[in-house]
C-alpha cells in the first residue's frame, strides 16, 4: 500500500503522463480559438482543405451532410459564424450565385475565393439548371474529377497562404503531398477503368444514377452516365422504359443513389433489371475512397 505522500506523487505523475499523452503528435495544430476560420460550401471541400492545411485552419462546411445542394439556403446561425471567417472557398454551386453577395455583406473583411476559376466546365445533363442565356447550364460537380481537384487544390493552398502567411511553406508542402496522392488515386482509377490510350474517350462502360452528378468522373474514365432523374423530376413511365432498355444494352447491374435524393424510381428500375441499389455519396467526406468504391462497382459490371 502507498502512503499519503506516495499516493500524492503517484497522482501527479499520472496527471503529467495523461497530459503528455493528450498533446503528443499535435505540435503542429494550433488551438481552435487561434486558428483562422475558413468556410467551404460542401463536405468534400473540407477533405481538401484539411489535407492541405494540416489542421492549421478551422474549416467549416456551409451545406450540411444529406442536404440537397441545389435547394440549400444558409441558416441564421451560420451567417453569424461566417462574420468571423477569414475566407470563403466557393466551388461554383447554384446557391453561391445568390448568396455570395450576402456573405460579403455580412463579412466584408472575408476573402471570397472562387476555387473553380481555372476549371473548364462541361454542359450539365440536368436541363433544370439553365444558364442565364437559356442555353444548357454548366455542370457544377467538379469535385468528382481528380484532374479538376488538382486545380482546386492549388487555389485552396494559395488562399490559405494569403490569409496565414506565417504557415505558407507548410501549406505548399502539404499541397505537394496532396497532389501526389491524387495522382496515385488517378492511377488506381485508370487501372480499374482503363481509358488512357483512347484519345476520343469513347465510353466503354455505362453506369446508372438517379441524379446526374458524375458527369466529370464519367468523362475522365471513358464512361457513360445514365440518369434516372429528368429535369429535376421523376421520370415518366415512357422514360423509365427507355432507361431500362439502355441499362440492358450496357449490362448495367447496379443503380447508384445519393442520400439527399429519393430512391423510389431507382428501386423500380433496379427491380426490373434485377440490379442492386447502392449508395454513391458524392458529398461524402472520404473523397478518395468514395471514388475508388464507385469505380470498383462499375468495373465489376
Amino acid at each position: 500500500m502507498l502512503g499519503g505522500a506516495a499516493m500524492t506523487r503517484y497522482a501527479v505523475l499520472c496527471a503529467v503522463a495523461l497530459l503528455c499523452f493528450c498533446t503528443c503528435g499535435r505540435t503542429h495544430v494550433r488551438p481552435t480559438e487561434s486558428r483562422p476560420t475558413v468556410f467551404v460550401s460542401i463536405v468534400p471541400q473540407k477533405y481538401f482543405v484539411d489535407h492541405i492545411s494540416g489542421g492549421l485552419v478551422n474549416c467549416l462546411v456551409m451545406v450540411p451532410p444529406g442536404t440537397n445542394v441545389h435547394t440549400f439556403e444558409p441558416r441564421p446561425g451560420q451567417m453569424t459564424i461566417l462574420s468571423t471567417a477569414k475566407a470563403y472557398l466557393a466551388i461554383g454551386l447554384e446557391f453561391e450565385g445568390s448568396w455570395l453577395p450576402k456573405f460579403a455583406a455580412v463579412a466584408p473583411a472575408m476573402r471570397i475565393v472562387h476555387t473553380d476559376a481555372a476549371v473548364r466546365k462541361i454542359a450539365s445533363e440536368d436541363s433544370d439548371e439553365p444558364a442565364a442565356n437559356g442555353s444548357p447550364g454548366l455542370d457544377p460537380h467538379i469535385w468528382l474529377s481528380p484532374r479538376l481537384v488538382k486545380l482546386q487544390a492549388a487555389s485552396i493552398a494559395a488562399a490559405l497562404s494569403s490569409i496565414d502567411t506565417v504557415h505558407a511553406a507548410e501549406y505548399a508542402k502539404n499541397l505537394t503531398t496532396f497532389l501526389a496522392s491524387i495522382d496515385s488515386l488517378d492511377q488506381q482509377l485508370q487501372g480499374l477503368l482503363p481509358c488512357k490510350d483512347d484519345s476520343a474517350h469513347t465510353p466503354k462502360k455505362a453506369f446508372l444514377v438517379f441524379h446526374p452528378t458524375w458527369g466529370y468522373f464519367a468523362k475522365e474514365y471513358c464512361l457513360r452516365q445514365v440518369s434516372i432523374e429528368v429535369s429535376g423530376k421523376e421520370p415518366s413511365p415512357r422514360t423509365m422504359k427507355a432507361i431500362v432498355d439502355t441499362a440492358r444494352t450496357y449490362g448495367i447491374r447496379t443503380v447508384f443513389v445519393q442520400p439527399e435524393f429519393s430512391r423510389a424510381s431507382a428501386l423500380v428500375i433496379a427491380h426490373e433489371l434485377g440490379a442492386r441499389v447502392l449508395d454513391a455519396d458524392a458529398l461524402a467526406y472520404d473523397w478518395k475512397n468514395t471514388l475508388l468504391s464507385v469505380a470498383k462497382r462499375i468495373a465489376e459490371q
